[in-house]
């Protein structure tokens, strides 16, 4: 059977990934290429950042404009698919990096106990790197690390972008420190908290999109098994196959909810998933997440008053000190 064959290209490190010619920004645009992984056109493909950019050009819409354009013609044959055995990041590498002392707890200790941040922290495997990022670690069901994703966040808990994303990963860092590509390590992402599935076989799943969201709401609603899917097109069946016979809750973000519904009816070897209709009254163009809702309506917490909250009062009312008495 002859017929034209082209997808998105397959990720073998930042090389494969160009500049988007919308937003401009590097790293985050993936080329359709033919069979023979050759591209069609610099601007024929896709923006990952879905929600700021949405640039997409099909190959359909390429030939559309360019109805004289020659198209790759190939012959499909069947063929073995090759497996590629999957590697891991070294456990000892998570286990030295567990830690507190991060950016993104910093915001959070504003809102929770430190008790219930160790708790989630422990829970979740949490790391920190000497620049104070947070390091959410991908750890399958079996117990074994796939990677890290590697963050860093501002004062008010959002992510810290810049020019890029501003996100890095622990087996690029790794294949770095080696002398070695990115290509020489072999990724295949899982689900953030997947390693608790095993732990807690009967409790509901619930999925988010975001690491961080994940986090929140497990500080919030303990009592539920919470997962990220790392991104908007990480909820997949690759990826979500250890969901199978698993009672599943899926938030979307505001804007992404009528494409997520229609990609768990994909995920047909759940027990049971649903959407949640969280995000029912918010404005139509709203990009919120069910986290940001949640901290939307919480206060931080109260905090002890200090001697030196004293010491201001008495400047602000002029009362010297020699009026005051402090037993400690």
């Amino acid at each position: 059977m002859t017929i034209y064959k082209y997808s998105l290209q397959k990720y073998t490190g930042r090389n494969s990934r160009y500049t988007c010619p919308k937003c401009g920004r590097p790293r985050c645009f993936t080329l359709y290429v033919d069979m023979n992984n050759q591209p069609i056109a610099p601007d024929v493909g896709r923006c990952e950042h879905r929600n700021s950019c949405g640039y997409e050009k099909t190959p359909k819409m390429y030939f559309e404009e360019h109805p004289n354009e020659p198209k790759s013609i190939i012959e499909i044959k069947p063929q073995q698919k090759e497996e590629i055995k999957t590697d891991y990041i070294p456990f000892s590498l998570i286990q030295q990096s567990e830690s507190l002392n991060n950016t993104l707890i910093d915001y959070l200790k504003k809102y929770f106990t430190m008790d219930a941040l160790q708790n989630v922290a422990k829970a979740y495997h949490l790391g920190s790197t000497n620049k104070r990022e947070v390091i959410f670690p991908q750890i399958d069901k079996f117990g074994n690390c796939r990677t890290g994703k590697v963050m860093q966040y501002g004062i008010d808990g959002h992510r810290i972008k810049g020019k890029t994303d501003a996100i890095d990963w622990l087996h690029s860092r790794l294949m770095k420190k080696q002398g070695k590509t990115v290509s020489d390590f072999h990724l295949k992402q899982c689900l953030f908290g997947e390693h608790l599935l095993r732990k807690r076989p009967n409790d509901l799943v619930c999925l988010v999109e975001g690491e961080k969201s994940a986090i929140i709401c497990a500080l919030v609603f303990p009592q539920y098994v919470w997962l990220s899917c790392g991104g908007l097109y990480g909820l997949n069946t690759d990826r979500c196959q250890s969901l199978a016979r698993r009672n599943v809750l899926v938030y979307a973000d505001a804007n992404a909810t009528e494409e997520w519904n229609r990609k768990i009816k994909l995920l047909s070897y759940c027990n049971s998933i649903k959407l949640s209709e969280w995000a029912k009254d918010e404005a139509p163009d709203s990009k919120r997440d069910i986290a940001d809702l949640i901290m939307a309506e919480r206060t931080p917490l109260a905090r002890a008053t200090t001697i030196g909250d004293v010491m201001q009062w008495m400047k602000e009312l002029e009362i010297t000190k020699e009026r005051v008495t402090f037993n400690l």
